[in-house]
Order: structure tokens, then sequence, then C-alpha cells
């Protein structure tokens, strides 16, 4: 049995930038969801404060990360009232 190394895309195989970028992109999207959850905000709702059709919204909280990139999930985010703020360590 492999070791984990705790980041679930590197056990699976992706190269550390890919990994780095997809784990990113997912504790972002966890923290919209969350966010949307706590606004109790519909999915009409969701797509009017980030400016976007429902079936949009529906991929972001069905964790759809191939649809996101870093800069759109911030600026969604931002769109929530929200700021991201970055914390960089050296790589494992």
């Amino acid at each position: 049995m492999k070791k984990s190394v705790k980041n679930v895309f590197k056990d699976v195989g992706f190269s550390d930038a890919e990994s780095a970028n997809l784990e990113a992109r997912a504790r972002l999207i966890i923290l919209l969801e969350k966010e949307i959850v706590r606004l109790k905000l519909t999915q009409a709702e969701v797509a009017k404060e980030l400016e976007v059709k429902p079936p949009r919204v529906s991929e972001l909280m069905n964790g759809k990360i191939d649809k996101f990139s870093l800069d759109l999930l911030i600026v969604y985010l931002a769109r929530l009232g929200k700021a991201v703020d970055f914390k960089l360590k050296q790589a494992a």
C-alpha cells in the first residue's frame, strides 16, 4: 500500500504542479459552497450574484473542478463579498 501524501490529486498521479492547482481550486470551491449555504441563497440568487446562468451554479455546487479556473473562483468569491488571502510555503 502506497503512503498518502495528504493531497488526493498527487496520490492519484498528478504532477506536483497539477496537484497544487487542483487542490487550490477544490479548496476555493468548498469555500464558495459553504458561503452559499451560509447565505441561504437559492440557485437563481447565486446565479445573479455570480453573474452566471443557473447551469453554471449547478456545476459549481456539484464540484465540477475542471470547469473553473483559480482566477474565476476568486472572482466568484469577491462577488459574494469575500477576499482570498494566500499563504506560501515550501513544497513538500
